[in-house]
């Protein structure tokens, strides 16, 4: 038995032409991926200690994790993502790499994210298509989805999250194609690494799990290696121990590989119930329902217990907006997944055929599936369907080559794809001319006339083309003539399919989560604040502050449900009473609910207060003779500028009778002068004022403003605030942000909100609030009480 594992690996080599693709395809994306490194090392407000910061909020709780599993400890319920898959992997990679700690944050995702076209080429190679089977993955590696969440700074698990189960899908093609007992460990091993690396997961693997024995019931039924790969993959899926249920899947394996005479059917169907059992035992289920409920059954509110109706988030979160049917929608959807719409409904039809071709490829639907969700679940999901699609258009591409080729107009057919090819060259040539002048001295000739130059650079570029092929075919024999056509033709199609992406890539340019200015606030908190003190912040922020200041929060990117959000929500937009006392609520209950687990903080806080009615409870909290629990640590509110644009949202989480869940009205809108139109300033969203500030005009109605506030700041970074008393009457307060060049439409409620008092116009309650950091981009608060 020993020299036949001592044998194993041999059976698996990969021949030097599947390597050099791999490292081809992989050096593309890399390469594509380091664009933005580029791009954002020139600008200086995007670095913090000599390196670029990361892109991605959800990072920051990786990153935090992996900070504290260096320093080797970590504070007890402060949140920390210690001992999680992604901070040990990064935790691994500080021990052995000679690159300081934000390097390795800042090009995980580009070095991890590229290796989607090694299971993409893998599936290929199945198929006898290797060479499409690296064109794809080509664009497979840059699509637009996937691309937005693997570029250089997207330090997240999505740098993994597809990569994993596309190996998945290799391996069971793999099986299902080769029927090889040797093939029955990959399955289940990458199912494992995926439920380590991304537990979310879950419901994706138990998809595939049923693929997987639909298409054994339906096609390959007389097949005993698919039911030993079921039980494997129902054992690796099971809610257990993971290094219990690894354990349990090597040795069922090594039982299959090496002892293959004891698995007649009645031991493989008594194996089958016993790990049908043991899944459901369990709870195998209860993830599934979770993701269901959480993604696609979700409501208005979000019901905690029976009396209080709190506000879904599910409903502000741009990655999990519902598309439209409309073309705008499924044109964005499109191009999310292929990177153009015509690329798109080219994959389609591949993938149809594909299917039809090779039953075996069936198995990549839940993957394919799961993308599509994205017209229900949100734009999130449209990643998981890249990988698939991209086959889908590489075996599109294989179906016309052999339709020309079977009717002899092979020759033809590349001349087309040659000519289409050349003319989108010459567009983008045309149109990144100016740009590729900056960047080389060969696009800089000295020509007068600049659009003469573009067109001698475009035609100049299809010129060599054109000369190349015929060089390259003139004195070839009829049979490597046509090999090396349908490999032009591919590379046409292919490059066309490109394009898109790439341009994409030029112009997809997000800053990093932090401005500097904003991280040096958070430094000085950090020398200022203990760990076991609270920094009271909307969610957005939340773990880049825990990892900057080394604080706890309330709410962050993990813990954001409406029943989390209420209490922040109430602290931000009530006046400075009733946010000192519910913020100092919120923090105790939440310390004493860590021991105690009594539940819900709020019904925790009505039964200690005995209040009945939960509207009367929040509103004794502007009594001066209500009484917060004892003070056991500092609280600190980080209230930064960005937060102007999305206060509207924060407003919504505590604006409603959490007896009914019904809304109440707000007015709160942040424009900029976008023109000046005679006595008139339009400042967006259907909002105008007029050149006196007296009124706003909403449409063609006309508002009276009530008092008219002017902000700026002095030489010394002062904030001097005019105050204009306009209309008593007026139920309208209009703010202008002088340095910031934003208006502020709000009502009264929001005016008087903590938020727009102590961020906007620094007029803090003395007895309630210290200051710690003021300037234009945050200003941190301390609670006094």
């Amino acid at each position: 038995m020993a020299s036949k594992i001592l044998e194993f690996p041999g059976k698996f080599k990969f021949s030097k032409q599947t390597c050099l693709l791999i490292l081809a395809a992989f050096a593309f994306s890399v390469v594509c991926r380091l664009y933005w490194v580029y791009w954002a090392g020139e600008y200086q407000h995007f670095f913090w200690n000599d390196q670029l910061m990361i892109s991605t909020n959800d990072g920051y709780a990786f990153a935090e994790g992996a900070r504290d599993m260096i320093a080797g400890f970590h504070q007890p319920n402060d949140l920390s993502y210690y001992g999680r898959s992604m901070p040990t992997l990064t935790y691994f990679l500080y021990q052995i790499l000679p690159f300081s700690f934000e390097t390795i944050l800042l090009y995980m995702s580009v070095f991890f994210s590229s290796l989607i076209v090694i299971p993409v080429i893998l599936i290929g190679k199945e198929y006898e298509m290797p060479g499409v089977g690296f064109a794809v993955a080509l664009l497979a590696s840059i699509a637009n989805s996937y691309y937005n969440r693997t570029m250089a700074g997207y330090y997240d698990t999505d740098m993994l999250t597809i990569v994993l189960p596309a190996f998945s899908v290799w391996a069971m093609i793999r099986l299902a194609q080769k029927k090889n007992v040797n093939d029955l460990i990959f399955i289940p091993i990458f199912i494992l690494i995926n439920d380590w690396w991304y537990p979310s997961s879950y419901s994706l693997n138990f998809a595939m799990l049923g693929a997987f024995l639909l298409y054994t019931l339906v096609f390959d039924r007389k097949n005993a290696l698919n039911y030993e790969a079921v039980i494997l993959m129902i054992v690796a899926l099971t809610y257990i121990d993971f290094y219990a249920k690894s354990a349990l899947t090597v040795a069922l394996y090594l039982a299959m590989r090496f002892r293959p005479q004891i698995w007649d059917k009645r031991v493989v169907a008594a194996c089958l119930a016993l790990a049908v059992g043991l899944f459901g035992f369990s709870g195998g289920l209860n993830q599934i329902l979770f993701q269901l409920k959480f993604y696609i059954f979700r409501g208005v509110s979000e019901s905690s217990e029976p009396v209080f109706h709190f506000y879904n988030v599910n409903k502000t979160i741009m990655e999990m907006s519902d598309y439209s049917f409309e073309f705008e929608s499924i044109n964005a959807f499109a191009k999310r997944i292929s990177g153009h719409i015509v690329t798109f409904a080219l994959s389609l039809v591949g993938v149809a055929a594909l299917c039809l071709k090779f039953r075996s490829f069936l198995l990549a639907l839940p993957m394919l599936l799961l993308g599509f969700l994205a017209l229900k679940g949100g734009l999130r999901f449209t990643i998981y369907s890249v990988p698939i699609m991209a086959i889908g258009f590489g075996y599109f591409a294989v179906l016309c080559v052999d339709f020309f080729k079977k009717r002899k107009l092979l020759d033809k057919f590349c001349a087309v794809c040659l000519a289409i090819f050349s003319a989108v060259l010459f567009v983008y040539i045309a149109d990144y001319y100016d740009f590729l002048g900056d960047k080389s001295s060969f696009f800089s000739l000295n020509f007068d006339d600049e659009a003469r130059a573009k067109e001698l650079a475009s035609r100049a570029a299809v010129g060599i083309i054109c000369w190349a092929v015929f060089f390259a075919t003139s004195k070839l024999n009829s049979l490597k003539k046509h090999a090396l056509l349908e490999k032009i033709c591919i590379f046409c199609i292919a490059a066309l399919s490109l394009m898109p992406c790439l341009e994409h890539i030029y112009g997809y340019k997000v800053g990093t989560v932090f401005a500097k200015s904003e991280v040096e606030s958070l430094d000085k908190l950090r020398k200022t604040a203990g760990r076991e003190d609270y920094v009271l912040a909307w969610w957005d922020y939340g773990y880049p502050i825990r990892y900057y200041a080394d604080v706890k929060t309330l709410i962050d990117g993990g813990k954001h449900l409406g029943r989390d959000n209420f209490a922040v929500s109430f602290a931000l937009a009530a006046n400075q009473r009733m946010s000192a006392n519910m913020a100092r609520l919120e923090v105790e209950y939440t310390e004493r609910n860590f021991s105690e687990r009594f539940g819900l903080n709020l019904a925790q806080m009505m039964k200690d207060y005995n209040a009945t009615n939960v509207n009367s409870f929040l509103y004794s909290l502007n009594d001066k003779d209500f009484r917060p629990p004892q003070k056991t640590r500092e609280i600190y509110y980080y209230l930064p500028d960005s937060m102007l644009d999305i206060f509207s949202t924060v407003l919504r989480f505590s604006n409603l009778d959490l007896n009914s869940g019904e809304e109440y009205g707000a007015i709160f809108y942040p424009g900029k002068p976008y023109s000046i139109d005679e006595d008139t300033i339009n400042i967006g969203g259907g909002f105008s004022v007029s050149g006196d500030a007296s009124k706003v005009y909403l449409g063609e109605r006309e508002i009276p403003v009530n008092t008219y506030f002017e902000t700026s700041y002095d030489e010394k970074d002062k904030l001097v605030v005019k105050k204009h008393e306009m209309n008593a009457d007026g139920k309208i307060y209009l703010i202008f942000m002088k340095d910031y060049r934003r208006f502020l439409v709000l009502d009264e409620a929001v005016l008087n909100s903590a938020y727009i008092q102590l961020f906007v116009l620094e007029n803090y309650d003395k007895e309630l609030f210290e200051p710690v950091v003021l300037n234009g981009a945050v200003k941190i608060y301390r609670l006094l009480r």
